[in-house]
């Protein structure tokens, strides 16, 4: 989701540089997701606007034009001939229309007053914003206090603006070779002249805010940047060559578990949060049954090594037993180097997380609390975004941010019963993880049991070679092989088969599984006990929102844990 920016008085003569310049930056993203729809979201204001929907319509690129108003209010904004094309465009088969809400003109007012009107491109440029992981901006690189302009944009793109602070009254451009952190927001400035005012024009660039009046200039695409691009690009193209070769699970759905049907105006963000969350969640399970069958590969592996040399030690010293150990150890190493290239436990941790926080996007939009967890901001508190293979997540969740923002009087969001959000959500994951928790708490005791059990058996054999080893050590077990050799034999594939195991269990993880689950089930029991007796629909939704950080924390959490198993920790500057 690429949004866009820019002046509406564009210097005519200067127009086919602005085509040629957005053609090209149009075509280096295209470049780098072959295989994932790039959208342009669009104001479609007069100039700037019209300008880059035409080149993108042109190239085959979706175009989301989002107008800050109905088109019959929004036609004051446009001459004759511009609105007519304007028309035109919005019904080209890649442009899909959306039109935000509009506060009322009043019972005699046939338009809305100035003050109304720039609320409306406020809302809009909000709206950019919570949808965009990009700014595309053709601009002058001039502050502006005009609400919904196009500085105005950049500058809260960026961070430097914000309601509580107007930003600075003119800005410093530096120029920089400095990467910067993967999760920074980036614009992708292309200097615009306005209609006779005279600008310096330089090569289109990005920016990146670096304390609070100064914009990093670098020419290049940021290396962080093309990074996550390439690793969206890679979810979106092996899910849609294992979905073609028939290879993935039945897709899981949340919308078919809802008791009732949602609102008619949710219906759209819900159903595509619920198309993303099938496709994250299918992926995560493929992935993990992958990286599950390969931990087991390896502790077979393992077992059968020492297996091997515990053998060739104490039955024979066959130079074929040698051979075997050196085959499964040049097979183990072989095997680890071609597959760790495949990423499969890292994918299933990725694709997990974003499941996961769609799976809470998706009832937090039903219960109308969306808007009071930024799992964005969830995301990176927990710092889970630095690691590799998971920067690129925030782009799907900007995707699915509804067009509308919830907050003042001009857009407030009718909320569900959060009752239906109980049964569907609390009720169900309360279910899920208390079938989990006694499970794993199940298997746990019968690995303590077999685990003791295997000690003892050490012990007593132990204890037998110390007292009768001599004696044993004459009784033959034939093919000229004492018993004292087979008693160490067999203590030696106690303790290998007892190391493996550990081995085993501490790359499934199975400890923080169980911790995970008991956290999760202890933060939906309190939300279950809470939620039965609160009556006022705030407090409701105060309580589903601190569930939706703390599920999502537990979550990345989780992960973080599973992740540095077999990674190292990404370094302190990402």
């Amino acid at each position: 989701m690429v949004g866009v920016s820019g002046h509406r008085d564009l210097d005519a003569a200067d127009q086919p540089r602005l085509r040629e310049a957005v053609t090209s930056f149009v075509r280096q993203l295209k470049t780098h997701l072959p295989d994932t729809e790039l959208i342009m979201t669009v104001g479609m204001a007069e100039g700037a606007d019209l300008l880059v929907a035409e080149t993108a319509v042109a190239l085959g690129v979706t175009v989301e034009a989002v107008l800050p108003m109905s088109i019959d209010h929004y036609a004051a904004d446009f001459d004759a001939d511009t609105l007519n094309h304007l028309r035109g465009l919005l019904h080209h088969p890649h442009v899909r229309c959306v039109e935000l809400t509009a506060p009322p003109a009043g019972e005699r007012a046939e338009r809305h007053s100035l003050a109304q009107r720039e609320a409306m491109y406020a809302n809009l440029t909000a709206t950019l914003i919570r949808r965009s992981s990009l700014l595309l901006a053709l601009w002058d690189g001039r502050v502006s206090k005009l609400p919904g302009g196009t500085a105005d944009t950049v500058l809260r793109f960026l961070g430097i603006r914000t309601d509580e602070h107007p930003g600075p009254a003119t800005l410093e451009f530096i120029e920089t070779l400095d990467e910067g952190d993967h999760d920074e927001h980036l614009v992708y400035w292309m200097p615009t002249p306005r209609n006779g005012a005279p600008v310096d024009l330089h090569e289109p660039c990005f920016l990146r805010a670096t304390g609070d009046s100064a914009l990093q200039v670098q020419h290049s695409l940021p290396a962080p940047l093309e990074r996550q691009l390439a690793e969206l690009n890679t979810y979106n193209l092996v899910y849609r060559q294992l979905s073609e070769a028939g290879r993935l699970p039945p897709h899981a759905s949340l919308m078919s578990g809802l008791s009732e049907a949602p609102p008619s105006g949710d219906r759209p963000i819900l159903q595509e949060i619920d198309k993303q969350y099938g496709k994250a969640d299918t992926l995560a399970v493929y992935y993990q049954h992958h990286s599950d069958r390969l931990f087991h590969l390896f502790g077979v592996m393992a077992f059968t090594m020492g297996l091997a040399y515990l053998i060739y030690e104490k039955v024979t010293e066959s130079r074929v037993v040698l051979i075997a150990y050196a085959l499964i150890l040049l097979t183990s190493l072989c095997v680890y180097y071609v597959l760790q290239g495949k990423r499969w436990f890292g994918k299933h941790l990725a694709y997990r997380a974003l499941a996961e926080t769609l799976r809470a996007k998706f009832y937090l939009r039903l219960a109308g609390a969306d808007q009071s967890v930024d799992a964005s901001e969830v995301l990176s508190l927990s710092g889970i975004d630095r690691f590799r293979g998971f920067g690129w997540i925030t782009f799907v969740l900007n995707g699915i941010e509804p067009p509308e923002v919830p907050s003042g009087p001009m857009c407030r969001l009718d909320a569900l019963e959060p009752g239906g959000v109980g049964r569907a959500w609390i009720d169900d994951q309360f279910e899920y993880f208390s079938r989990k928790v006694v499970r794993l708490e199940k298997a746990s005791r019968r690995v303590k049991i077999l685990r003791q059990g295997m000690l003892i058996a050490i012990l007593v054999t132990i204890s037998v070679l110390f007292l009768f080893g001599k004696a044993l050590h004459h009784i033959q077990m034939g093919l000229g092989i004492p018993l004292t050799n087979m008693l160490t034999l067999a203590l030696g594939i106690l303790a290998v088969l007892l190391g493996v195991w550990e081995l085993h269990q501490d790359k499934m993880a199975t400890r923080e599984l169980l911790w995970q689950y008991r956290n999760q089930l202890s933060h939906f029991a309190h939300a279950k006990t809470q939620l039965a007796r609160m009556v006022a629909p705030e407090r409701r939704n105060q309580l589903l929102a601190e569930l939706g950080k703390d599920s999502l924390m537990e979550s990345y959490l989780w992960a973080i844990h599973r992740y540095h198993r077999e990674h190292e920790p990404p370094a302190a500057g990402g």
